[in-house]
C-alpha cells in the first residue's frame, strides 16, 4: 500500500491491489460551510493542480463537510470515474448531476468499511477501514469517539489538531493528538499518519469561537509534508 499526502488538509491518494484512489479532493482556494458569515477557510499554501495528478480510478469522499466533499473540485473531476462514499454524502453529490457511476462502500469495488455509527448527534467523528490483502488502514480524519471492538491495525490516519468549538457549533470538531495515540494503542497501530492540521485562515462565526492547538512534531506521529508518499511494510527508504 502507498500513501501519498496531496496537501496540507486531508488530500490524499492511495494505491493498493490495482487501485488509485483520490480521497477528499479540496484543491480550490476557499471552503465555505453555509455561507461565507458563518464559516469560510482559506489555504495558505498553492493547492495540486488537477492535470498534475497521477492517474486515478476512484474517489472516495469520507464527510459531507465542503472540506472533504468539496463541490468546486469536484465538478472539475472527470464524471465518468466512480465515485464511491457513505449514503448521506452520495445524495448531496448525486444532486449535482455530474458524476455517472456512485456506489455506496458496501458495493465499492474493494474492502471499506464506516465502522463507526451513523448518528444526529456526531456527524463529524465517523472512522473508515480499508483492507488490502494483509494490510488494514484506518482513516479518522476529525478524530474517534466511539470505542473500537476487535478493530486491529496496521495504519492509522487522523488529526494530532484539537479544533474547539462551543457545543452550540458541534463542540469538539478535530479531537487532536492524545485522543489519537488513545486510538493508536487500542487499534495497536504500528504507523500513525497525520491529517487534518493544515492551519488555514478562518472567517465568520466559527472563526470567532474556535479555539486550535496545533502540533507541529510529535514522537509517535509521522507527518508528512504535501507531495510526500509512504509505503507499507515500510522499507529501509522511508522508515
Amino acid at each position: 500500500m502507498k500513501l501519498t499526502k496531496l496537501n496540507d488538509d486531508s488530500s490524499w491518494f492511495w494505491e493498493f491491489d490495482s487501485f488509485s484512489v483520490l480521497v477528499d479532493p479540496w484543491f480550490t482556494t476557499q471552503q465555505v460551510d453555509l455561507a461565507p458569515w458563518f464559516s469560510k477557510q482559506q489555504h495558505f499554501r498553492e493547492q495540486p493542480q488537477l492535470a498534475d495528478l497521477p492517474p486515478y480510478n476512484v474517489i472516495f469522499i469520507s464527510h459531507p463537510f465542503t472540506d472533504h466533499c468539496n463541490k468546486e473540485t469536484l465538478l472539475q473531476l472527470p464524471p465518468d470515474i466512480l465515485l464511491i462514499a457513505a449514503t448521506n454524502v452520495l445524495r448531496k453529490i448525486k444532486s449535482w448531476h455530474h458524476f455517472k457511476h456512485l456506489l455506496p462502500l458496501d458495493e465499492a469495488p474493494f474492502e471499506i468499511t464506516r465502522i463507526t455509527k451513523a448518528s444526529i448527534w456526531d456527524p463529524v467523528h465517523h472512522a473508515f477501514l480499508i483492507k488490502s490483502n494483509n494490510t488494514a488502514l484506518l482513516y479518522a480524519p476529525h478524530g474517534l469517539k466511539q470505542d473500537l471492538k476487535d478493530t486491529k491495525v496496521d495504519i492509522l490516519i487522523g488529526t494530532s489538531t484539537l479544533f474547539k468549538l462551543p457545543f452550540f457549533l458541534g463542540g469538539t470538531i478535530n479531537l487532536g493528538a492524545e485522543k489519537l495515540i488513545e486510538v493508536a494503542k487500542f487499534c495497536e497501530a504500528k504507523l500513525i499518519l497525520n491529517t487534518h492540521d493544515e492551519q488555514k485562515l478562518g472567517s465568520g462565526l466559527v472563526e470567532v469561537f474556535a479555539k486550535k492547538k496545533y502540533v507541529a512534531a510529535h514522537p509517535s506521529i509521522r507527518y508528512l509534508d504535501r507531495g510526500e508518499c509512504i509505503e507499507w511494510p515500510l522499507n529501509l527508504s522511508n522508515s
